[in-house]
């Protein structure tokens, strides 16, 4: 009986709401044009506030036209944004694609009046159809920052440094944490080659006092990575890679890994910002030294392995969806294998309901660094040292669900 009741109760909610929705669709005034913007990174209040003329929904499914907007970063340590103008209803058909780069040194601001600058652009074409132009004015000014041959001149020759370093402490009476971290990384990017180079030390202490008892937890990691990946065409690329480890927390004391792999995109790579479709595959050789002796009795090993890799990726106006599978095995024993799935999916199913999942699940038979004997109950506590698994699961759900006025441009930053 109780649960009937809850259940009506919704029920009655919904059928309120989307009567409520379709009343707000039926009086749309048939002279303004309504759009969807869906930008992770634009300043709504902003936009807002440059364009109180412009009527802004929050459900893709009541507007007229979609701005779909995505990023990547480019290789002067910028992002480059793809602004797709999708055009609804009675302007299905009519999409513009326009694009800008920022620069790693742009401030938020400009990076936001870069973006409303894109905004005002592709707006215009579906004000002309509709025969609004005349309710605008349009200005046109010369960039001063775009001169050609600045452009042109580069002493750097395209290539990118980056240094980092941090301090992080915390102290009480019974316990105390220190950690700093330093990272450096250098990287070139071109439409033919990408080639990147980083090293990264991490040092993190805990101690923990108890009746005069001190527990240490010392935590260290070093690494070193490279690659040098070439475009052979619009589908086809081929990489090398390099790759140092060390970290107690593994049992690792000196890992080296060499491999190369092969890549092809079932799209071309101009579309890499709406849809990618990869299947990659990879062999090398690991010469890994140990801390301590593994259950396989071993301080030193040399493996050849290989993995292959199906990674998809989509964005589109109904929501976003990535999802990857990898599997990967030692040649000497086909056994010693680790299994990888991947997931982040976000769709919308109505005008107020969207739904997203987060999930990662790994198989695991590959822990041939785990030291020979048990771990102790400070191991386990402190997390001191990796656990015999032969699986790891982790995830999130939920979902998104709006209602109330699809229209409400106004802006109010008191407080």
């Amino acid at each position: 009986m109780k649960y009937n009741f809850i259940f009506t109760i919704v029920m009655f909610l919904q059928i309120s709401i989307l009567q409520h929705g379709y009343a707000q669709e039926n009086i749309i005034q048939p002279s303004t044009i309504s759009f969807f913007i869906d930008c992770d990174d634009c300043d709504f209040t902003f936009i807002r506030q440059e364009l109180p003329f412009i009527s802004f929904v929050r459900n893709q499914q009541l507007a007229d036209v979609h701005i779909l907007v995505t990023d990547s970063n480019t290789g002067g340590g910028g992002n480059k944004y793809f602004f797709n103008f999708i055009g609804l209803k009675e302007f299905e058909g009519l999409n513009y694609d326009y694009t800008v780069s920022t620069n790693q040194s742009d401030t938020d601001d400009d990076i936001r009046k870069s973006l409303l600058k894109l905004i005002k652009i592709g707006i215009l074409p579906y004000y002309s159809r509709k025969g609004f132009l005349d309710q605008l004015n349009i200005g046109l000014e010369q960039s001063e920052t775009r001169d050609v041959d600045d452009m042109i001149i580069d002493p750097w020759n395209k290539w990118i440094f980056r240094l980092s370093a941090a301090v992080d402490f915390q102290k009480e009476r019974s316990q105390n944490e220190f950690s700093y971290d330093l990272d450096a990384a250098v990287g070139k990017i071109t439409e033919k080659w990408k080639t990147n180079f980083r090293v990264s030390y991490e040092v993190n202490r805990e101690k923990y006092y108890d009746n005069g008892d001190e527990f240490i937890n010392k935590q260290d990691i070093r690494l070193a990575q490279t690659n040098f990946i070439k475009s052979l065409n619009d589908k086809w690329s081929v990489g090398f890679f390099g790759d140092y480890l060390s970290r107690n927390y593994l049992n690792i004391k000196n890992r080296y890994l060499f491999k190369a792999g092969i890549e092809y995109n079932f799209f071309p790579w101009k579309e890499c910002n709406r849809r990618v479709f990869v299947i990659r595959y990879s062999a090398g050789i690991s010469n890994v030294n140990y801390i301590e002796m593994t259950l396989y009795e071993k301080l030193k090993e040399t493996h050849l392995s290989e993995s292959l890799e199906l990674n998809l990726e989509l964005i589109q106006p109904w929501g976003e969806i990535s999802v990857g599978l990898e599997g990967n095995h030692y040649f000497y024993d086909f056994s010693k294998n680790r299994l990888t799935f991947e997931s982040d999916v976000s769709v919308r199913l109505t005008r107020n309901l969207s739904v997203f999942c987060e999930m990662q699940a790994d198989a695991i038979h590959d822990q041939l660094y785990l030291p020979i004997g048990d771990a102790s109950l400070e191991d386990i506590l402190l997390r001191r040292r990796k656990l015999s698994t032969d699986f790891e699961i982790s995830g999130e759900l939920g979902f998104r669900f709006t209602f109330g006025s699809i229209y409400n441009n106004v802006v109010n930053e008191r407080f």
